[in-house]
């Protein structure tokens, strides 16, 4: 009987003990997992391609508008998503070596001093941006970087410049002749992104009595433009190498065109000078941009991805050409490293 009523009371602890212990919830890892991936995990988790977009692209606007403390304070923002600077050389680290023909082509007219820095066009005027994090692509999951190159000063990825146009003869009506007409064309030639702008449209506002039959016999313009590019490449890690492989390139632009024209002359009508300037502005994003289930399934397949605006045309005066601005779009982050 003894023996019996200790266990009795033996087994009532075990089972008050194992009750109380199933009310607290301890965090268990497997025994295989390191602290690197645990942590990494907590990163990534932080990490949002498209928010990183958005954040790099208003980066590139408080740059080109000069205003340096919103740089910084987005840079600061950047980095609450896990996002970095990194130079070229960690590029190159990351992505691996530069194709062979791309060495060649870069240095064929050039010095063979091998002194000379293969990452001298990125560290003068390109800034690159890396994030990482893990996708989920039919049902498994991939690690993924994306590496970003913006522009920060005039040259590879930011180009600018002005041109004065004029129209005298015979008279057009206000509504029908155009002051700025601008033209995206992507890789793929079908498919194009237009915005055109007539006299009338922007001016109507400004000058009272110009209606869309006003007959414009003079005017002159002056322009000033330039066009930005951003370059996003999605890179996928492959174990079997221990490093990344591109699976996808984007690109996306935006061109800045501010107008002022010094006179106008209607026909019949009153004559114009000094009229306010105008400013239009329109970021064109190639399809897909940022996908990083279009990297993966390219990457699977052995390939890669692209997807491109291939130039910014811009016209004028009654059509007159103010400038045809072609692309980098590189297919790689590297390309961008290397002299141009």
């Amino acid at each position: 009987m003894k023996k019996g009523r200790i266990f009795r009371k033996t087994m009532c602890f075990i089972m008050a003990c194992s009750i109380i212990l199933s009310s607290y919830s301890v965090p268990i890892r497997a025994e295989n997992s390191s602290e690197d991936e645990y942590l990494e995990e907590k990163i990534s988790s932080l990490a949002d391609f498209e928010a990183v977009d958005n954040l790099i692209e208003q980066r590139v606007d408080a740059l080109t508008e000069g205003n340096m403390n919103q740089y910084r304070n987005l840079s600061e923002d950047l980095k609450e998503y896990g996002c970095e600077d990194i130079s070229a050389k960690e590029v190159q680290k990351l992505t691996g070596k530069a194709p062979e023909d791309l060495l060649k082509s870069q240095y064929q007219n050039r010095t063979n001093n091998s002194g000379i820095s293969l990452f001298s066009a990125a560290s003068t005027n390109v800034t690159f941006t890396k994030v990482i994090t893990k996708v989920k692509y039919k049902g498994k999951k991939y690690k993924v970087m994306k590496i970003t190159a913006a522009p920060t000063d005039l040259g590879t990825l930011y180009n600018t410049g002005s041109v004065t146009q004029s129209y005298k003869g015979k008279s057009i009506k206000a509504e029908t002749l155009g002051l700025l007409n601008t033209v995206a064309g992507f890789v793929a030639p079908e498919s194009k992104a237009i915005q055109s702008i007539s006299l009338f449209f922007a001016l109507g506002g400004v000058l009272g009595g110009l209606k869309k039959t006003s007959q414009i016999e003079k005017v002159k313009v002056n322009y000033t433009w330039s066009v930005e590019e951003i370059c996003s490449f999605i890179y996928v890690y492959d174990k079997r190498v221990k490093n990344y492989g591109i699976g996808a390139s984007y690109n996306k632009a935006k061109y800045i065109v501010a107008m002022d024209i010094p006179n106008l002359k209607v026909k019949n009508g009153k004559r114009y000078s000094n009229i306010e300037q105008k400013k239009y502005s329109r970021w064109i994003t190639a399809p897909n941009y940022g996908s990083a289930n279009k990297a993966v399934s390219y990457f699977k397949k052995g390939t890669a991805y692209n997807s491109w605006v291939y130039n910014v045309k811009m016209s004028g005066c009654n059509g007159k050409n103010i400038r045809n601005v072609y692309l980098q779009h590189p297919s790689t982050a590297m390309q961008l490293g290397y002299w141009n």
